[in-house]
């Protein structure tokens, strides 16, 4: 069963997020998206509908830019009072993780997901070229 996907993030990056993903899973259309702060406009009930979209035997998931960001702090106040028990809220978010919730079919636990969220997290890294050069010859990475 495909979860249900909002991406929900200041400027544009939501709709970036977006395109990179109908690139790498041809997926991106599905998600649906809140590019907050481009405009004046108030995002809330694009939240509120996502929420009412997502039945009771179905799960959802919303994904933030930055924990403790006004946009995460919009959609955790709706969550909670909507008393949603099937949408996961995941925040300071990567490509990576979002590619692994489209990609990976099944009904997620708040165990898996933490597991998941874990495991991508520290894989951002910092590519230091000298030592990468010391380790390994430039035809041998690619």
């Amino acid at each position: 069963m495909q979860p249900k996907i909002l991406i929900a993030t200041h400027g544009k990056m939501a709709s970036g997020l977006q395109s990179s993903l109908e690139i790498l899973t041809h997926q991106g259309s599905a998600c649906q998206i809140i590019d907050a702060y481009v405009t004046s406009a108030d995002y809330t009930d694009q939240i509120t509908d996502f929420i009412n979209s997502v039945s009771s035997d179905e799960q959802g998931f919303i994904f933030t830019d930055l924990y403790g960001g006004s946009v995460n702090q919009k959609v955790t106040s709706q969550l909670l009072s909507h008393h949603c028990t099937n949408i996961f809220l995941i925040t300071n978010i990567n490509l990576a993780v979002i590619m692994s919730i489209i990609l990976t079919k099944q009904r997620w636990t708040l165990s898996q997901v933490q597991e998941l969220v874990h495991h991508l997290d520290c894989q951002v890294r910092v590519v230091d070229f000298k030592q990468m050069q010391s380790d390994l010859n430039v035809d041998d990475f690619f």
